[in-house]
């Protein structure tokens, strides 16, 4: 009986909340109010993140292809040990990095307009990502020093690339890939030219020494 009793009693107290609930909502006047204020806030919230997205943006630089990024040239200092000095033509800068291993790599982040967007004209943007370093040896690669640089970094709180490759196609008229120039071989002296088209970077040798590397390596 008091099992029974108590189950009435709740159900009594679920029945009497609804009725009041019911009853306050046919007022109407504060759910019109928190209507407009939870859409107010989620306004907000949305023209916060746009704002935070375009700024993202903004450290995307335009995609010209066939006009060369920069150039990477390296300084052997020990056995597999070299300092690459990398050069950003469109930045002005010229970086210098500790490398380990016998060849290396630049990625970029590749930022393409598609649909409607492309037809008219917009032009990829991109934004440097890593350079790094890899052993011919397998044993080397799993034993020795690694090293690998990141280049260029989301400042904002939002990082519009990752969300781009973690969206699984639902943001219309944008795109996000990622481009990889070939393992190059590194050697005291080597000097390469780096460049970026729509489908990744490339970078060809450009002295001697880096033509010779390349030949010894294939």
């Amino acid at each position: 009986m008091l099992y029974s009793g108590f189950v009435g009693l709740i159900i009594l107290l679920s029945l009497a909340a609804i009725y009041f609930g019911l009853k306050m909502m046919g007022r109407g006047r504060w759910l019109l109010a928190w209507m407009r204020g939870t859409f107010g806030i989620g306004l907000l919230v949305g023209a916060v993140l746009l704002g935070l997205l375009s700024l993202d943006l903004l450290s995307y630089k335009l995609l010209l292809e066939n006009k060369p990024l920069g150039t990477i040239s390296f300084s052997k200092l020990a056995d597999q040990h070299y300092t690459a000095k990398l050069t950003l033509i469109n930045e002005g800068t010229e970086l210098e990095y500790p490398i380990f291993g016998d060849q290396w790599q630049i990625d970029a982040r590749i930022i393409s307009w598609t649909g409607a967007l492309k037809m008219l004209g917009a032009k990829p943007g991109y934004r440097l990502d890593r350079l790094s370093g890899r052993y011919y040896s397998l044993e080397d690669e799993h034993r020795k020093q690694r090293s690998i640089h990141q280049l260029a970094s989301s400042e904002y709180w939002v990082d519009i690339w990752s969300w781009l490759q973690n969206d699984s196609g639902f943001v219309p008229l944008i795109d996000a890939t990622y481009g990889s120039a070939t393992y190059l071989p590194m050697d005291d002296g080597a000097f390469y030219e780096v460049s970026l088209s729509s489908s990744g970077l490339l970078a060809k040798p450009m002295n001697k020494v880096a033509e010779n590397a390349v030949e010894h390596w294939r």
